[in-house]
């Protein structure tokens, strides 16, 4: 039951996302309880805190990438949206640390295929992160649950 009530949280944010290019606030910390209820027998609370800092690390490391390269100080105004981040913090508890690695990684190259294969139809300027990884997300929580992937002993 957790687990529809996570999914639904996540079709929420890509229907949001896509259409409006924006999510709204409740909807990340909706989904960060529901994700902690959902793997909270198996929770490793030091792998929870490396996700945490890994994601700080890489919106510090973005930043500083932004400052120098656009010479502007603001990364979430003008280059990467709020709720991006927010959702990010949000899926921590679905991962364990390693395979977090693994799946922020993949999840931004197939963000960014998909957006490429979608400006072909219809041109965009920015795009739907939140939307991928969360389209992604759904696919990796699939393909656990039903145990028909080799990630189900990774997560």
């Amino acid at each position: 039951m957790i687990l529809i009530a996570v999914i639904a949280v996540l079709v929420t944010i890509i229907y949001q996302d896509f259409r409006y290019r924006e999510i709204w606030w409740f909807t990340p910390p909706l989904l960060f309880i529901g994700g902690f209820a959902y793997r909270w027998y198996i929770l490793n609370w030091q792998h929870f805190a490396f996700n945490f800092l890994f994601i700080g690390i890489m919106i510090g490391l973005l930043m500083i990438y932004v400052r120098f390269r656009f010479g502007s100080n603001n990364l979430f105004k003008e280059y990467f949206g709020l709720g991006d981040v927010l959702l990010l913090f949000a899926i921590t508890p679905l991962f364990s640390f390693p395979f977090f690695i693994y799946f922020f990684t993949c999840g931004t190259i197939i963000s960014l295929i998909g957006h490429l294969v979608l400006t072909l139809f219809k041109e965009q300027k920015t795009i739907p992160y939140a939307g991928y990884i969360s389209a992604c997300t759904i696919a990796f929580l699939l393909l656990v649950h039903y145990e028909i992937s080799p990630f189900v002993y990774a997560a």
